[in-house]
């Protein structure tokens, strides 16, 4: 890097990366120097990817070297694996060093399968898997498929259009077979609120697609899809989106599932000049128009701390989705966060009206794709309504953990983690030293330390972790808890019972869980703390598997 501007390294290659280098050309202009590194050379423009094997549309690819060099960018070709933020320096593999001024994750989520049994798709590369099953569908060996939206961070909108479109390549060539949606939402689309999703179940039901709500995938079996508690559905098939992880960066605090907090501004907490967008960030929903705005907010910091003149504006959600069913669209609107409003209508909502919707990339890529846009958009039609949007999949999971919870086998007296745990805690500021917490940590013989903020719990930081700094060739005295700490930790309430406590160690593979009464830290509760004292008259049973 290096010019007349500040150094702005963009860690990524999509649409929050993309977004936030075309939103600084446009406000910060020659202020900085953007630098966008990558681990592919391409930009793949994936929404289109459910309608590829139907023959009902095309996934687009670009070379990021030239969208780069039309935004006025440089691109280096790499992966991001530590970050010192004290000397602002990024590391790359394979061996590289890149100085910053301002750093921004763009990083994006890895797919990871979510359902036992079931094919997954992720998105192009599983084109074939979906040309496949219609294959099978069509020479009779299934005639039952369902196509199912996980637990935990995930898109679902895909799941809902790779029925619909199943259900309509279907009735076009006159196969009779069943097509069916499983996920844990109780309503369609759920998220979009109630006038959306009236509209979306109406499709639904007048393509014949069955839908099953408030229902937990855990496993596909041969005819058969198994559900959280003693509930089945019936298929040959089972198609199941991805759930969302983040990738691991050194010397970044990340949740266990490896997202970033960031702040409304895309700020890291603790962190100078060190910025987050798009699906690395702990924000419960993972959409690329969604990725677009919060780019767009970390862009006007960025460009104001340039000095460009701004007023940086805090991200505020609103979540826009163009719903494909095999014949006329759905443009789906609503405004995450307390009480917004919903739009569900056939004729645009945004313009240009791309499965995409970002301010500076969309036009963006309608320009260099040629794509002819009218001057003037068409005034829409939908219903407005005013609707309160839950924007967190906490609740989901706290649903998913309750199930399961009544489905395994307990005693009939129902012990609390308060009873159990201990208060003998170790826990540490944010802002000690590596070396200062790994003292600790021998001087009280413990793998882990618990980090706090004025009594709230805000991290863990283990052994492993310690390890990893090591790998990552940090100096104990400069690197801080805060930075390598898992952000966000999965814990349990004073009141929680046993067996719930039990199934959240099980399912995530941790051996303890920080216990917290409302927001402050309470103590622990341990995997040995869950053992009965005597279980001479005590059958105990494995908790059943989730699939988290």
């Amino acid at each position: 890097m290096g010019g007349k501007g500040r150094d702005v390294l963009i860690a990524g290659g999509g649409v929050a990366a993309l977004e936030a280098a075309l939103a600084l050309r446009a406000l910060a202009e020659d202020r900085v120097q953007v630098e966008l590194l990558a681990p592919e050379p391409q930009y793949w423009y994936r929404p289109l990817a459910v309608a590829e094997p139907y023959a009902l549309g095309e996934v687009l690819h670009f070379e990021l070297s030239s969208l780069t060099r039309e935004m006025g960018a440089s691109f280096s070709l790499g992966q991001l694996v530590s970050v010192d933020t004290a000397w602002q320096i990024a590391y790359t593999s394979p061996g590289g060093v890149v100085p910053y001024a301002t750093l921004l994750l763009a990083c994006g989520a890895r797919p990871i399968n979510a359902v036992r049994g079931a094919l997954t798709f992720r998105g192009p590369a599983d084109t074939p898997t979906i040309e496949a099953l219609l294959a099978e569908i069509a020479a009779g060996f299934a005639r039952r498929v369902a196509f199912v939206v996980p637990t935990g961070a995930v898109w679902g909108l895909p799941a809902y259009e790779l029925a619909l479109m199943t259900a309509a390549w279907l009735d076009r060539h006159a196969i009779d077979a069943e097509v069916s949606l499983v996920t844990p939402e109780t309503a369609p689309l759920q998220l979009f609120g109630r006038e959306a999703s009236a509209a979306v179940s109406a499709v639904l039901e007048r393509s014949g697609v069955v839908f099953h709500g408030a229902a937990y995938a855990t496993e596909a079996r041969p005819g058969e899809l198994l559900l959280v508690g003693d509930g089945i559905v019936v298929a040959d098939r089972v198609v199941a989106l991805p759930r969302l992880e983040g990738r691991r960066i050194g010397g970044i605090s990340q949740t266990f599932e490896g997202f970033i907090p960031v702040d409304q501004h895309g700020r890291i907490a603790g962190v100078e000049d060190v910025y987050a967008a798009g699906d690395i960030t702990a924000f419960p929903v993972k959409q690329g128009g969604i990725a677009a705005q919060q780019a767009e907010a970390a862009a006007e910091s960025i460009a104001t701390d340039a000095g460009a003149g701004l007023v940086p504006r805090p991200f505020r959600p609103v979540l826009r989705g163009l719903l494909l069913t095999g014949s006329e669209p759905r443009f789906l609107h609503t405004e995450l966060g307390g009480s917004g409003t919903s739009w569900v209508t056939p004729e645009p909502l945004w313009w240009p009206p791309s499965k995409i919707v970002g301010r500076y990339l969309s036009p963006f890529l309608a320009e260099i794709t040629q794509t002819p846009v009218p001057a003037e958009p068409p005034s829409h039609t939908g219903v407005v309504v005013e609707t309160a949007v839950e924007a967190s999949t906490a609740s989901r999971r706290d649903r998913l953990i309750g199930l399961a919870a009544k489905a395994a086998p307990h005693d009939s007296t129902v012990t609390p983690v308060g009873d159990l745990m201990s208060t003998e805690l170790l826990t540490v500021a944010p802002e000690d030293t590596l070396g200062e917490v790994a003292e600790r940590m021998l001087e009280t013989d413990t793998r882990s330390a618990l980090v706090t903020e004025y009594g709230k719990l805000i991290g863990i930081i283990t052994a492993r972790d310690m390890l990893h700094a090591v790998g990552g060739q940090v100096h104990p005295s400069q690197a801080r808890a805060r930075q390598w700490m898992t952000a966000e930790p999965i814990s349990a309430t004073v009141s929680m019972p046993r067996d719930t406590a039990a199934i959240l160690m099980a399912e995530h593979h941790i051996g303890q869980l920080p216990v917290v009464d409302g927001e402050q830290l309470v103590g622990i509760l341990r995997a040995r703390d869950l053992v009965p004292t005597d279980t001479s008259h005590d059958e105990t049973t494995a908790p059943i598997g989730l699939g988290l």
